[in-house]
């Protein structure tokens, strides 16, 4: 699986470029001239403290922070994956994810050739690519093992992008989960809970109140939404990871008024 991440996604989408791929989706007349009416012509400063700089103009970029400025990233990058190769890729806003199965040379070739179309249609369209971002992962529980049917070790091969190697790594995070080669999530839940210990004590730091009701619902606020975040894809198996999850609401209600004692 290779992760790619564009550098300054959002802020290089350039104008000319994306009207034309908003013509080739039909969008026409009023419509698309409202569109770059939207984007042309803006301008920004930046303040530190009561200091502001001069204007400069925005050349380049979609407006983030709007409705419309997401939408129109996607539509940029609508057709990154119609490469027509046996590989599968995913997008979700500026992130880019390549994989398939790696069973020959063939597989990691096609991956290879892959990863230089998806290079050549980021320089075509001016979206830049953060190398230092990019990586390579193998899942599997024998990645390190010659494949029985044809004798081949996947990590064999380096891939590289634009000539420069991709470093291969054993967990990267995928839209803010930990994903490793075993794929067993135990990075994933020991980064979660720690998370979620430090912002539960932030609680009982910050708040002058001891009031039981109030401090629950801060805790459910605050704290239960990251241990709840994909839990659907990480939920844990093994009675040391259930345990180190448990402990977060454990810890937590013991120091309340009146709840020390209760198991």
């Amino acid at each position: 699986m290779a992760y790619i991440d564009f550098q300054r996604a959002f802020d290089s989408v350039t104008h000319p470029k994306l009207a034309h791929k908003l013509k080739a989706y039909g969008i026409e007349g009023a419509l698309l001239e409202w569109i770059l009416n939207f984007l042309s012509d803006r301008k920004h400063r930046t303040r530190v403290a009561n200091s502001y700089s001069g204007f400069a103009p925005i050349s380049s970029g979609v407006v983030q922070g709007s409705c419309l400025g997401p939408l129109l990233f996607l539509l940029f990058i609508n057709d990154l994956d119609e490469f027509n190769m046996p590989v599968t890729c995913k997008l979700y806003a500026d992130d880019a994810k390549l994989y398939t199965d790696i069973t020959s040379a063939i597989d990691s070739a096609n991956l290879q050739n892959t990863l230089d179309k998806l290079y050549n249609w980021s320089k075509i369209w001016q979206l830049n690519i953060s190398h230092h971002k990019c990586c390579i992962i193998t899942i599997g529980r024998s990645v390190n093992r010659i494949t029985a049917k044809t004798n081949y070790r996947p990590t064999l091969f380096n891939y590289e992008l634009a000539a420069s190697p991709l470093s291969i790594v054993k967990s990267v995070s995928d839209l803010g989960v930990i994903i490793d080669s075993q794929l067993n999530f135990c990075d994933q839940i020991a980064s979660v809970t720690r998370k979620a210990h430090q912002r539960a004590n932030l609680i009982h730091r910050c708040f002058l109140s001891r009031e039981k009701d109030s401090l629950i619902l801060a805790y459910k606020i605050y704290v239960r939404p990251i241990l709840e975040y994909c839990s659907n894809v990480w939920s844990p198996s093994l009675k040391r990871d259930i345990l180190s999850i448990e402990a977060v609401q454990r810890r937590f209600t013991k120091r309340l008024p009146g709840l020390s004692n209760i198991t």
